[in-house]
């Protein structure tokens, strides 16, 4: 993980693949669930280069609903 300080406070700069699997285990599952939802922001109109850290940062904070 790759931190920073921010005013004294620790700032996690880019989340890893590693973090990712800790939310959702199967790499395919991640990978699909991941694709739908940039897809989704894509069709929103946001800009490409930070739809990613979009979709990371919301699996990482509990963001989105998984149906089976």
């Amino acid at each position: 993980m790759n931190y920073s300080l921010n005013g004294g406070k620790m700032k996690k700069d880019k989340i890893t693949i590693d973090d990712l699997l800790s939310k959702i285990p199967n790499k395919y599952e991640l990978a699909i669930v991941a694709g739908k939802v940039a897809k989704k922001e894509f069709v929103k109109g946001h800009d490409k280069f930070k739809i990613m850290d979009n979709v990371f940062e919301d699996i990482m904070n509990d963001e989105i609903e998984i149906k089976e």
